[in-house]
């Protein structure tokens, strides 16, 4: 089985992202009852590639983009196995008198230690360690972020209550209960509608500004309007990193309304929570003073593993009132001296967490983790980069971390249909969210393995999914984006070692790259006339001035190659132009000259298309851009602007403006 798990995570890139299953499908693969005998081990492993992985969605792959990360590491997976053998329930800590209750101090003394590593780590407020002179609070680790926040709206409900009962002492406390309500964000996770549905706390959802972002005002005329009814604030969640856009609430506005008006200040950074472990990132947490509670995944971005979730109060005694439920078996000599996290939580059993989560920051450090979140954050903005600069697409809200939102341009069933396709293919996973009535979908680089390669092979898929759709419905006609504007647009087929026969979308007037690194493109198909330019557009209004049409003869160029149909282009009809007239970029090519040579004849089909590609070996430093390399242009030799098709120069920078057709 470890050589299994070891195979499988090594390999997991090779698999399908999503499965192709339907409902029900194990259900003609197993028995009707459990067996009466023993089975084998050999039968039972054998039934894991069988019958389990075909309906497993791989969260490990690095083409999984739906949801927030879920990563495993060794360190963690370790840690849990060190967990599972032990197996104790370490709900208290351990009574030395006559009649021992035993549970698991190491559990409880683990733990305290980990969850101060982490705040620490974080930036958190020393009133969030148990180990500090001034706190009355601490840490401990819940299963998720979910059951922290109905921890949290649970406690300050019971505090708001007694609070309540002192000038109301007669007064039921479900009717008191009634009249509480609580505040969220409308981007805020659907976990807090559930908190609220549990605790009968009335939830109202308010409305964000243009960056998704709650503000004070908001809150507080929310907080008067509902006073006037009658009602009694009680609790606000305000959250790090949404799901839909990985928008932040403005805590340096909600804390002060939060401390004036007597509301607990809960904050959800379930996913965003692992990035402030780099201080860059800590611009966020202004505010984090007047947190009541913070809440955040070490099961999402930190390499550990499902079920961890890091959950601090300032208060540790509101929980105890809470939660306390003390009968004789559970009481110890120690009660008053130990932490006993049973009175911190819903259940009163928990798992040795804190094991696997030691492991991994020991094993990484906070400098090795640091970089991890960099290192994801850099591949995002790359993805970023691509979707930019594509004119088809756009970019709804501002990106964040890991998480990039897109949609295609113009209407959203164009948005749906393009994620129906991608899912559909089992290449890539993405999911939906909406904003501002716009269907989006939502990119997260997930997995700690993945490559400036796997998001150029999944911006690849992207496009030509794009391009499918667009051609089954417009053809070459022009596409309305949001604001009515008309993109034009033409296909072409892209040639490639690892892509081809997928059709792609290129835009008129040279704006549109290539995906794929080192791809030379070729034109599906060109109609021209004398009076007609295929391939002048206007771009934005402008028209490039040397762009020129095609001469009557040259119908199909997809029939020349490079060289010979470049200079029959610039010589036919006694009309002779250079190279150097057409260029929209100079830039050193290298390579032998010869192989640009337009007389040499290209017989074999691989040496030619490696000819051709001598235009895409360009320098790899891209700075020759930005510097003084164009001064001597004598040293440099020059490439035909043609809008239709693009060469893609490298990774760092996908939107070079150096052109050809092959």
């Amino acid at each position: 089985m470890v050589d299994y798990i070891c195979q499988y995570l090594s390999n997991v890139r090779e698999r399908r992202v999503t499965p192709d299953v339907q409902p029900g499908y194990m259900r003609a693969q197993l028995p009707d009852s459990a067996p009466m005998d023993p089975d084998s081990w050999d039968n039972i492993f054998g039934d894991i590639e069988k019958i389990i992985m075909p309906g497993v969605v791989h969260w490990q792959s690095p083409h999984m983009h739906a949801y927030f990360p879920a990563l495993t590491s060794w360190p963690s997976l370790l840690g849990d196995m060190l967990a599972d053998a032990i197996n104790c329930l370490g709900f208290t800590w351990l009574d030395k008198g006559s009649v021992p209750r035993a549970s698991s101090p190491a559990c409880t003394e683990l733990e305290m230690n980990v969850m101060d590593w982490l705040a620490k780590m974080l930036g958190l407020p020393d009133k969030f360690l148990h180990h500090h002179p001034d706190s009355v609070g601490g840490g401990v680790l819940q299963s998720t972020v979910s059951e922290s926040t109905l921890v949290a709206l649970l406690a300050a409900r019971k505090n708001k209550i007694l609070e309540m009962k002192v000038s109301e002492p007669d007064t039921d406390e479900s009717s008191l209960n009634s009249r509480l309500i609580a505040y969220a964000s409308d981007q805020a996770h659907s976990s807090v509608e559930k908190a609220g549905l549990i605790s009968l706390v009335k939830i109202k959802f308010l409305p964000v500004d243009e960056n998704f972002s709650l503000r004070g005002e908001t809150l507080k005329k929310a907080i008067a309007e509902d006073r006037k009814k009658g009602l009694v604030p009680v609790f606000v969640c305000a959250t790090l990193g949404t799901t839909g856009v990985c928008a932040f609430d403005n805590l340096s506005e909600l804390g002060p309304v939060c401390d004036a008006e007597g509301l607990w200040l809960h904050i959800d950074a379930a996913y965003a929570g692992t990035a402030f472990v780099c201080p860059e990132f800590r611009l966020f947490l202004d505010g984090i003073e007047y947190a009541d509670s913070f809440t955040f995944n070490p099961s999402k971005w930190m390499m550990v593993h499902f079920d961890c979730t890091g959950f601090w109060v300032k208060d540790k005694y509101k929980l105890h009132q809470t939660f306390s439920v003390n009968p004789v078996y559970l009481r110890h000599a120690n009660s008053g001296a130990a932490i006993d996290f049973m009175h911190w939580q819903i259940p009163l059993s928990r798992r040795f967490r804190s094991l696997k989560l030691w492991f991994v920051l020991r094993s990484f450090g906070v400098k090795k983790l640091q970089a991890h979140v960099r290192q994801g954050t850099e591949t995002a903005k790359f993805f970023e980069s691509l979707v930019k600069s594509d004119p088809l697409f756009e970019i709804p809200a501002k990106r964040h971390l890991g998480l990039v939102v897109f949609r295609l341009k113009g209407p959203n069933w164009l948005t749906e249909k393009l994620l129906k396709e991608l899912s559909s293919s089992g290449r890539l996973f993405l999911v939906p969210a909406t904003i501002h009535d716009k269907f989006i979908i939502r990119f997260t680089v997930t997995s700690q393995f993945t490559t400036r390669e796997d998001i150029l092979q999944d911006w690849s898929i992207i496009q030509h999914t794009a391009a499918q759709i667009i051609r089954q419905n417009y053809g070459v006609h022009y596409i309305n984006s949001g604001d009515g504007a008309g993109v034009p647009t033409t296909i072409v087929q892209p040639i490639s070692d690892a892509i081809s026969n997928v059709p792609q979308l290129y835009l008129d007037g040279g704006k549109y790259k290539t995906p794929s690194r080192k791809t030379v493109v070729q034109p599906k198909k060109l109609s021209v006339s004398p009076s007609t330019c295929v391939i002048s557009q206007q771009v934005k209004g402008q028209e490039d001035p040397l762009d020129d049409c095609f001469p009557e003869d040259v119908q199909d160029v997809t029939k020349h190659k490079l060289t010979s149909f470049l200079f029959s282009y610039l010589s036919v009809q006694g009309k002779k132009k250079t190279a150097r007239s057409l260029s929209c970029t100079s830039v050193p090519m290298t390579g032998n000259l010869e192989q640009c040579n337009p007389k040499a004849a290209a017989t074999d089909k691989k040496e030619s298309r490696a000819n051709a590609r001598v235009l895409s070996r360009l320098p790899e430093d891209m700075m020759i851009f930005k510097k003084g390399a164009f001064k001597k242009l004598i040293k440099f030799y020059s490439v035909p602007s043609f809008p239709e098709c693009s060469i893609q120069c490298g990774l760092q920078l996908p939107c070079c403006p150096l052109q050809a057709i092959v």
